[in-house]
């Protein structure tokens, strides 16, 4: 049944689509992106005369925040505060919220521990403090921790075996 259209009662009026086993074989040429689905739909004349396409668009954060919002995460970044705690206030991925500041203009810098905090960090390390200790302490990610520790030469401890 490869390469063969199927019509069945399923089929969305005016629209013709490939056969499952189409899109999902592995035989396939190529990935299907949202432009070439699109392109797999072919339009017919409709019996209510609407004919026009559906245009695809995503969602932009700053169009679902809106002006108010956005301009008040902007000033809150601004004055220090992290994308990450932003985003999880917001519940939305730290990508997607730093791509939106940094349409809007904002400067979107990664946290930088000043060197007296760094020392801190790592005494408290070496005298058995965990990674996730630090983070919580001193409200940074792993990867501020992580880089601040390497900056004063601590290399990471081994992680504990996982039991199963």
């Amino acid at each position: 049944m490869t390469g063969q259209t199927q019509n069945s009662s399923d089929d969305v009026e005016g629209v013709v689509s490939a056969g499952t086993l189409d899109l999902c074989s592995h035989f396939a040429q190529g990935s299907f992106t949202p432009d070439g689905l699109r392109k797999l739909a072919v339009l017919r004349s409709r019996s209510d005369g609407v004919n026009k396409r559906v245009s695809y668009r995503p969602q932009e954060l700053a169009k679902r925040l809106g002006e108010k919002k956005v301009a008040e995460l902007m000033r809150r970044i601004e004055t220090g505060e992290s994308v990450r705690s932003l985003a999880r206030e917001l519940r939305v991925a730290n990508s997607a919220l730093t791509r939106m500041l940094r349409a809007q203009g904002t400067t979107v810098t990664k946290r930088k521990v000043n060197d007296a905090t760094a020392r801190q960090m790592a005494a408290e390390y070496e005298a058995g403090a965990t990674m996730r200790e630090l983070e919580m302490k001193f409200g940074l990610s792993h990867g501020a921790v992580h880089r601040a520790l390497h900056r004063v030469g601590i290399e990471p401890r081994a992680q504990a075996p996982r039991t199963s």
